[in-house]
């Protein structure tokens, strides 16, 4: 099953996280003492590897006593199924057909209450399909005697009788009654009413042993149980220091009891191909040579499936054995002479014996489970956080990650849409949210210092910033601004710099952080509804003034929602479309009343379901249509052209968007920043 969302409620900080959306990779953010931790130790006990039950006690809010109940929900889940898993719930019954998910609750006493998506399954037998099954029957059996009918339709009123007095379990507790009714009113002299005889008994023994199956609700929920992945939380890992003693070590396994670093090395022995066992049994055997080749083969397995997770340098690993000692050294490029891992970083340390475990445990205790990581990487500097941002994508092939950090090189800011925030409220206890401007200036400093580490390595800012949602915005406002401004025609400040941002959220998160450098910003966004939802969280969090947030409809005086294609005409745009789309249209252009008879209200998706009803294939987001295509052919065919080679007021939408530009952009006359 996919974890699609969960919600905590009751647990230590935390009263009502909110429900929290996750993915394949999904990071919660937010400063120390947030709530991250609690987060995540309450979704671990949802059904974690080794039973763990919550505790009342010692994990109930603080200051909630009179709320208190072993009753209360701490988690909620919601999964959705694989299409096998979906075959598996079929034996529930044909009501279990449209299942989708599931959603568990889990309260302080550790029961657990299940409801299916969209629709939740009955918990009883149907009685009016029992009904309409007798009833068919008997309508069925026409040529049978009038003995035998009238004898049918006794048993059917007993049977509407019993379903009404006590449901299906009063009907199959009567169905022998039921037939023998049935054979009473078969005459000797009418053999022919055999055959109806049988096939209505047969009716009423198929819905008999219906009756005795679990009811559909609780068949799914036994199908589900077994289905459900385990959580397994890590706040640290376990570390190798580069030293084994072997019969220390068989000793503790002996007695049941391993150390962390014991577990360690058991698990670097088996990722290295060396049997624990057989190693400790040469230990003290007089030939020596296999055992050489044993400790040489190991080095090199390790050394190739290390070789592409640290970065930073090359390293060999090789394994010395003497006895029952074993020694793990390292090498490098830069230090080719064999080091003791013990004597290496701290951070190389922690990494080595960190990707082991998650290496052996993905393929094997942790497969397809959901693999909750506090904070991990404390230990490593920012490139060997990028080491490991890397590898947690590897891990993820075959679970789901949901993990903590307040760093900002823990950020994949080529993912941010995975982020949630973790906001302390001292009132309310705390929150997560996908709303990055509804934290407050503590929680935003890991996204800011991301972001701004992230665009200081590919973006150009100036003093003056009009922050865009893509780079097809950018293409069209650069391009077009230019030719107004040759043309004597209001254009854009030439001061202004234009940052695309990749979407409406990354440019709250690039217009935020810009701001907090003290540069003027203008935030520009598309008037649909995420547009819309930006603008709102920034300005009702004061983060942004509300002139310095436009919404494309409102700086042009429109009220239906508009996006940058929309201020062309559609018979000019669409021109340019047909010849971007040329091969894939085959002589057959799209035409604007194609177009206009879409339900869609931005001009691209009206052109998106025009080429997807045409069969075009979808790109990976599920869109038909590239707005970038015809964006580069007019590019193409616009340079080096004026505005006299276009049709009169091609651009007046645009020159009016820039004039409401110029005028939002803070400072840009002059005047102090207010």
């Amino acid at each position: 099953m996919q974890l699609t969302s969960f919600r905590v409620c009751n647990y230590r900080s935390i009263l009502d996280s909110g429900w929290v959306d996750v993915s394949d990779i999904t990071v919660v953010v937010g400063k120390n003492e947030s709530g991250k931790t609690s987060l995540l130790k309450a979704l671990h006990k949802f059904n974690p590897f080794k039973a763990e039950a919550y505790s009342i006690d010692r994990e109930w809010p603080r200051g909630h006593r009179k709320e208190r109940s072993t009753d209360a929900i701490v988690v909620e889940i919601k999964f959705s199924f694989t299409d096998e898993e979906k075959k598996l719930l079929a034996a529930a019954g044909e009501v279990a057909g449209g299942v989708e998910g599931v959603q568990i609750s889990k309260t302080y006493k550790g029961d657990q209450h299940f409801a299916f998506l969209p629709n939740d399954l009955p918990n009883q037998h149907d009685s009016r399909a029992v009904e309409e099954s007798v009833t068919k029957a008997v309508s069925e059996s026409n040529d049978a005697s009038p003995q035998l009918i009238a004898a049918m339709q006794n048993v059917q009123q007993q049977v509407s009788d019993a379903l009404q007095r006590g449901g299906v379990q009063d009907f199959s507790t009567h169905v022998a009654a039921f037939q023998q009714v049935v054979d009473q009113g078969v005459k000797a002299d009418q053999p022919s009413d055999q055959p109806a005889v049988q096939k209505f008994k047969h009716v009423l023994t198929s819905l008999h042993q219906k009756a005795a199956a679990p009811p559909p609700k609780t068949a799914a929920v036994e199908i589900v149980k077994k289905l459900i992945p385990v959580f397994i939380y890590m706040d640290d890992h376990r570390p190798f220091s580069g030293v084994a003693h072997l019969n220390q070590i068989k000793q503790r396994k002996d007695q049941n009891q391993l150390t962390d670093e014991d577990k360690t090395v058991l698990t670097i022995f088996t990722m290295a191909s060396i049997s624990f066992d057989e190693e400790h049994a040469r230990a003290s055997a007089a030939d020596k040579e296999q055992r050489m080749l044993d400790m040489n083969d190991a080095s090199l397995t390790l050394t190739s499936l290390i070789a592409h997770h640290w970065s930073q340098r090359k390293y060999v690993v090789r394994f010395e054995a003497d006895g029952e000692h074993v020694i793990a050294f390292v090498s490098d490029e830069v230090q080719p002479s064999l080091v003791p891992l013990n004597e290496r970083s701290k951070g190389f340390q922690w990494f080595f014996s960190f990707d082991m475990t998650f290496m052996h445990e993905t393929r094997g205790t942790f497969k397809n489970s959901i693999i909750l990581l506090d904070e991990p990487g404390l230990h490593l500097h920012a490139a060997a956080q990028r080491d490991l941002l890397l590898r947690m994508k590897e891990y993820a092939k075959g679970n789901q990650l949901v993990y903590t950090t307040h760093m900002p090189f823990m950020i994949d800011m080529q993912r941010l849409d995975n982020i949630r925030v973790c906001v302390e409220n001292k009132e309310a206890g705390a929150k997560v949210t996908a709303d990055f401007y509804a934290a407050d200036e503590d929680a935003r400093f890991p996204l800011q210092a991301a972001l701004g580490l992230s665009m200081s390595q590919s973006l150009f800012v100036g003093q003056f910033n009009l922050v865009v949602e893509g780079i097809v915005d950018f293409w069209f406002l650069s391009a077009i601004s230019a030719i107004l401004r040759d043309g004597g025609k209001p254009s854009l400040d030439e001061r202004v710099v234009i940052t695309p941002s990749g979407g409406a959220t990354k440019a709250a998160y690039v217009g935020t952080m810009l701001q907090a450098q003290k540069l003027s910003v203008v935030v520009l966004l598309d008037s649909d509804p995420e547009g819309r939802k930006v603008a709102e969280g920034l300005i009702k969090q004061w983060i942004l003034k509300d002139r310095h947030v436009l919404l494309l409809g409102d700086a042009l005086g429109r009220r239906e929602d508009t996006a940058i294609e929309d201020l062309f005409s559609l018979d000019f745009y669409l021109g340019y479309v047909n010849s971007a789309y040329g091969r894939e249209l085959g002589g057959n252009p799209i035409t604007a009343k194609e177009v206009s008879g879409q339900h869609a209200l931005l001009v691209a998706d009206r052109i998106d379901a025009v080429l997807a009803a045409r069969s075009l294939p979808k790109n990976s987001d599920g869109v038909a249509f590239n707005k970038g295509r015809p964006a580069k052919l007019m590019l193409r065919e616009w340079a080096g052209k004026s505005l006299s080679d276009f049709p009169a007021n091609t651009f007046q939408g645009f020159e009016r968007l820039f004039e409401a530009v110029n005028k939002a952009m803070p400072s840009l006359g002059g005047s102090d920043r207010k």
